[in-house]
């Protein structure tokens, strides 16, 4: 009987510390972040250029840059001739590494804060790892417009321009 006993008391305990750690806290803003990856198989130049040469976005990206700063500090902005689409800020910029920039949307008046992107740019043998993360917290319209699949279609876009020549169609 102790020994029966003694597994309850064991099994509540165990059961309540498991909860408890799996508890979220009331206070404070769900952490709301953007994902995606892709393994591409072009020379790391390539890859790393795209993303940091402004030039290079038009073919790939939702709108064509601007200007995409070279340091830290350095401002980002993705329009064309008749309208500011993005803008941002570079935060940090590391070769072999990647880069981390901020992201607001210009054309609409949303009045969130800036979001940061961190885009890591891994050589990983024949092919270039990009990971895309873009935390939203506190953005829901930048969220909202972006959604689940955003990033996804554009590193999808970029991936297929850099492995065949041509960029994938923008999906429906």
């Amino acid at each position: 009987m102790k020994t029966f006993r003694a597994a309850l008391i064991f099994l509540a305990l165990f059961t309540l510390l498991t909860l408890s750690s799996c508890a979220q806290p009331i206070t404070g803003a769900t952490r709301e972040v953007l994902a995606a990856d892709a393994y591409i198989a072009a020379e790391y130049d390539t890859v790393w250029s795209h993303f940091t040469d402004a030039d290079a976005y038009a073919a790939w990206y939702s709108a064509p840059c601007r200007s995409f700063g070279a340091r830290a500090g350095q401002a980002c902005e993705w329009a064309d001739d008749e309208r500011v689409y993005y803008r941002g800020t570079v935060e940090s910029i590391e070769k072999g590494r990647g880069l981390r920039h901020t992201f607001q949307f210009a054309m609409f008046d949303f009045g969130e804060p800036p979001t940061p992107v961190d885009i890591e740019i891994i050589p990983s043998g024949e092919t270039v790892l990009v990971r895309i993360r873009h935390d939203v917290t506190g953005a829901p319209q930048t969220r909202d417009v972006i959604t689940d699949v955003g990033w996804q279609k554009s590193l999808s876009r970029l991936k297929t321009l850099l492995e065949t020549g041509s960029p994938m169609p923008w999906p429906q």
